[in-house]
This record gives structure tokens, sequence and C-alpha cells, in this order.
């Protein structure tokens, strides 16, 4: 009854004008998910692409050589901490890195538990799924499956990726408000205790009572008018290949629109068909009697500017992942030359601040579980990655001046091991490369020298 009355209402009112406004989706942590990595195509692979060079860099324990390594260390740390790392801060962390850490033995039980975090993934497994959900959802949660018992309990034997989209924080309701636990509620509801979980997550400034600020912002909630027009344009050029009909109509004008002439405009259409496809007629003039006319009725994408405008919107979605689209074959700035400062820059301002807050978190809630007092830190490796290969040259010059460190300290650092030579821990002074003992020379062994040219008649300031 009410249904009537409403439209009774409508049907009496004048004719209102109604703007058309986009429609955005509302982007949290599921809607990440499922919007975003599982249905976009170009989220997918810029995510995917980046989690899995993250994940080849790898995770070892260093010991920290004393008081003065923990002095190098803190300059290491500070020069590879940030958003944007360059090639050169890279190469010149590594020699800051081999006079703060040396590298412990495999079987150090941190390492153990590095390499294999859990008996169904490898590191490289584990790496990309923490990275992957970090990029998604804007956090990344591991739980800690902690000995129960004997004489390690309470020790990590394995590290396990909770999924983010169903995992939420438990506020303690204090003020300022943190964090008392965790909730995973996939299958039921289950508690986790804040000591059990490794949090990684993003910025969130949207500052709320309930501490939802206190996990990550989706980097997807920023881009979500992107990822609408993503989705939009992908929609409309389906629907044209889909749905689109005939490019156009051909009309012959000295032919009337009745049924008679309905079987000519067939019999037309059957010559123009087999006149015109096919290769074999590919350049082919025809003939025809009457004037004839075209009718366009379908648009391409080209025409649509689906193509150009599909493009822009991808690089806006590696903007908000810090990925440049030329690696994704975006070749509107790319060449053979300038390709490997493409990677340059998706592994410097991309890919290492990622790896690097995985490392900060480990060493904060990983490392002290273990007892550790402040003798080891977790680094990751760089040196492997092959576009900063290169900086080796630069790496190299820099060695040729610092004379202050030793042989062994660059064998380190060209990842050559040291050596068992003393000599080889001694810093050498350039020129003729003697060791500082032997330019420190006592005065009177100078003098002896001296007369000894003197009576061999061999001194040239005689």
């Amino acid at each position: 009854m009410m249904n009537s009355y409403v439209q009774q209402w409508l049907d009496q009112k004048d004719p209102m004008w109604t703007p058309v406004t986009p429609i955005y989706p509302k982007i949290d942590q599921k809607a990440s998910v499922d919007k975003g990595y599982v249905n976009n195509a170009d989220v997918y692979s810029i995510i995917s692409r980046k989690a899995q060079m993250a994940s080849g860099i790898p995770f070892y324990v260093y010991k920290i050589k004393g008081e003065e390594g923990k002095k190098w260390l803190r300059e290491y740390k500070a020069l590879t901490s940030g958003e944007v790392v360059s090639s050169e801060a890279v190469a010149k962390s590594q020699i800051y890195k081999v006079k703060a850490l040396q590298e412990v033995d495999d079987s150090n039980p941190i390492n153990i538990l590095l390499q294999r975090p859990n008996p169904g993934e490898s590191q490289t497994e584990f790496l990309e799924k923490c990275y992957g959900f970090l990029d998604i959802t804007g956090n990344s949660y591991i739980w800690k499956e902690s000995l129960s018992m004997g004489a390690n309990q309470g020790v990590p034997k394995a590290l396990y990726t909770i999924p983010s989209q169903y995992t939420t924080i438990v506020p303690d309701g204090t003020f300022p408000v943190s964090i008392a636990g965790y909730m995973f509620f996939l299958w039921g509801e289950m508690g986790l205790k804040k000591e059990e979980v490794i949090h990684l997550k993003y910025f969130n400034p949207d500052y709320q009572p309930d501490g939802s600020h206190l996990m990550g912002m989706p980097p997807l909630r920023a881009g979500a008018k992107t990822l609408a027009r993503s989705d939009s344009e992908e929609d409309s050029a389906t629907a044209q290949f889909q749905h689109g009909g005939p490019a156009g109509m051909i009309y012959n004008e000295s032919i009337q629109p009745d049924d008679q002439s309905n079987l000519q405009v067939g019999a037309l259409k059957k010559k123009w068909e087999a006149e015109t496809w096919g290769n074999k007629n590919r350049g082919k003039i025809l003939f025809s009697a009457g004037k004839l006319g075209y009718i366009q009725t379908g648009l391409s994408p080209v025409d649509m500017d689906l193509i150009e405008s599909g493009s822009m919107t991808f690089r806006k979605l590696c903007r908000i992942f810090k990925m440049p689209s030329a690696i994704f074959n975006d070749n509107e700035h790319a060449t053979m030359n300038n390709m490997e400062q493409f990677y340059k820059a998706a592994y410097t301002d991309g890919v290492i601040p990622m790896v690097i807050k995985m490392r900060d978190a480990l060493n904060a809630f990983l490392l002290p579980d273990f007892g550790d007092s402040g003798e080891y830190f977790i680094d990751a490796d760089f040196s492997n990655i092959p576009v900063l290969q290169q900086d080796m040259k630069t790496l190299t010059d820099w060695l040729d001046k610092s004379w202050e460190i030793t042989p062994n300290e660059r064998r380190e650092l060209k990842k050559f091991g040291r050596s068992s030579d003393p000599n080889m821990d001694k810093v050498w002074m350039p020129g003729n490369l003697e060791t500082m003992e032997s330019l420190a020379m006592p005065i009177e062994d100078i003098s002896a020298d001296v007369d000894a040219l003197d009576k061999a008649k061999l001194n040239p300031y005689r």
C-alpha cells in the first residue's frame, strides 16, 4: 500500500534533474583483497612483482663487533633507513656493515628459524606472503609459535603469516590507546597475545577513539578512486568488445525501404561479403551502382581513448606502490638505455624500504625471544641485488680511497671471506702499502740507517 502512495506522489512531481556522480568503493582490509588484489589485474601485477622482488633479499643473523661495532651499526641503520635509499647509499652502507657486524654460523638457532620459518614454507615463500599482505592491506601479522615447555620454553620454533584481512587489534582502553592483543576471526574467534605477534604496518593518520588507527592504512584506500577508474576502464573495454555490435552501416540512396528492396539489400550484403572478406581481397577496389553512404554505429577502444586512459591509470597505481611503471612494459619513457635505472628505482624506492621495515620488526620483536642482550643483529643481505651489482665499481673506488679499512674488511665487502693471516687485520697506508707499525720506526733506528748509508757513501743528502 505504501508503495502505491509513493508512486502517486512521484507521478505528481515535476521532472527532477539528478547529476551523475561517480561511486567509489569503501576500501578496508577485506576490500583491498577482494576488490583490489584478487579482482584487478593491474593491482595484482604491481603488488605480486614487488613482493617477489623483496622476498629474494635474504635475512641472516650477525654478531655486533663490540662497542666500536655498535657505533658503526648506528651509522649503518641511519644510512639504510628512510623511504628513499639511493644505490650509492646502499653501496656505502656495506662498508659500515662490515665494520659493525660479523657473520654468524648457520647453526645459530635464529638463523635456522629464518631460513625455514615453518615446516610448510621456505624463507622466500614466507617473506613473499608477509610483503604481499603489507602492500595489500597495510598490515602484516606474523604469529610466533613458541615452545611450551623445557629449557627453551617461550622460544619461537616457527613463524606463520596470519591473513590480515581477518585480523584486528584489541585496544587496551587506556590513554593514549595502545594494543592489548589481536583477534583472528576466520574460523571462529581466536585471541592472540600481543607478545605472540610481530605486527608490520603502514602509517595511518586516521585516528579513531576505538584505536583502529593502530592498524596500518591500506594503500588502496588512498587509491580508491584510481582503483574504481581502473575497473571502469576494464569494464568499458570488455563491454565494447562483447556488445559493441556492428561498427557501422552502409546504405544505398537509390534503393527505397520496402519489402522488394530488402531482397536487393540482402543480395548486396552477400556480394559485399564475398568481395571484401579475406586476405585475397585486401586492397581490392569495389564498384557499385547508386550513391552509397556510411553511418558509424560503434566506437572502438581506440576511439574511446580507453587504451591511453588505461595507461595513465596504471601509472597512478604504480605511484601508489612506489614502483616505476616502466618495469611493467609501459614504454612511454622506457628505453633499453635507461631500463636499468628504472629497476634501480624499483629497489631503492619501493622494495628496500619495505625490507628495512621487516628487518627492524624482526630485531624488535623476534631477537629478544632468544635472550639476546644486544650482541646480535638480524639484517637483510642487499649485496646480491643484480641491478645494484654495478655499484661494486663505486664501492671499489671508495675502498681505494679509504686506507683506514683493513684488507679483511675489504674481503668481506666483496664476499671473499676473511683471511687467517694476521696482517689482513692491520691498517695499511697508501703508496707502497706499508703497515702503520713499520712507518712508526723509532728515531734511533732511523739514525742507525743514516750512519750505515754514510759509511757506504750512498747517502744522497750528504
